[in-house]
């Protein structure tokens, strides 16, 4: 029995923040137009200073975009061909990013996609935007960050809520378009073993912990649990206490971009 009491919500919001000028992020949901079960979610969240990282955001979205509506839909009947297309895929994207804006300043941009095929969903990640999921209740982070505070977390020097509040959290390590042949982590969640799925660029998670995402995921309308977050990031200070030291600093809500792109399970799956 699903958690969610609403089925089928498949949504994206992004919003531009309270600081920035222009919104570097790029968010996406689409369903494949022969298989409406087949879905695609991105997240992307762009770097490169001016306009570049909205630039590379974009691009990379809408590269993603034209590769998944015009793929067989047969691709999408194996998990391991789906994962090794969309895994080559984003290598190419990467690829062609890096060629288009070598002779500029190099932009980049995080990437962070699910494709929800009838049997399985595939996830692939580079950067810092997330992939959780929602079962039974439960909000468990499903991808691993390219990030210095990550390093620090994986190696005990940080909490994992820690993080949020490092001076140096903004720090990735990999991203798309920065360098050729970046390759994507790629995981896989057997028999959509979930309830939901949650996409978010840092612009989110550095504002909200775990349990704060958990606590808007079980709050309100389902329908509405993409606005609740996006709010929450952008508009409402947390009162979180600030560990010690001076590598810490208090988060500042709506600095980032702040974009979700989500997905709940219909009652067919």
């Amino acid at each position: 029995m699903s958690f969610f009491k609403q089925k089928d919500v498949f949504t994206s919001l992004s919003d531009i923040g309270l600081i920035r000028k222009n919104n570097e992020d790029a968010v996406l949901t689409i369903n494949h137009p022969r298989n409406k079960k087949i879905k695609l979610l991105a997240v992307a969240d762009g770097m490169g200073g001016l306009e570049d990282g909205e630039v590379a955001s974009h691009f990379v979205t809408q590269a993603l975009k034209k590769w998944f509506v015009n793929e067989n839909v047969l691709t999408f009947s194996s998990t391991l061909l789906t994962a090794r297309t969309l895994y080559q895929t984003i290598i190419d994207i990467n690829n062609a990013l890096f060629k288009q804006e070598a002779k500029k300043s190099g932009c980049g941009t995080t990437l962070t996609c699910a494709i929800v095929t009838e049997k399985d969903t595939i996830i692939a990640n580079i950067g810092d935007s997330r992939a959780y999921s929602v079962h039974n209740g439960e909000v468990t982070q499903l991808t691993r960050d390219d990030s210095l505070v990550w390093y620090y977390y994986e190696h005990g020097k940080l909490s994992k809520d820690d993080m949020r509040f490092h001076n140096q959290s903004s720090v990735i390590t990999k991203c798309v378009g920065r360098y050729y042949n970046t390759k994507p982590i790629i995981s896989r969640i057997s028999n959509n073993n979930y309830d939901g799925l949650l996409l978010f660029t840092d612009g989110v998670t550095d504002c909200l912990s775990d349990e704060k995402i958990k606590f808007l995921v079980h709050s309100g309308e389902d329908k509405d649990i993409a606005s609740r977050i996006i709010y929450e990031a952008v508009h409402q200070k947390q009162g979180d206490i600030v560990p010690k030291g001076s590598y810490f600093r208090d988060v500042i809500n709506g600095k980032d971009n702040a974009s979700v792109a989500l997905y709940i399970k219909s009652i067919q799956n």
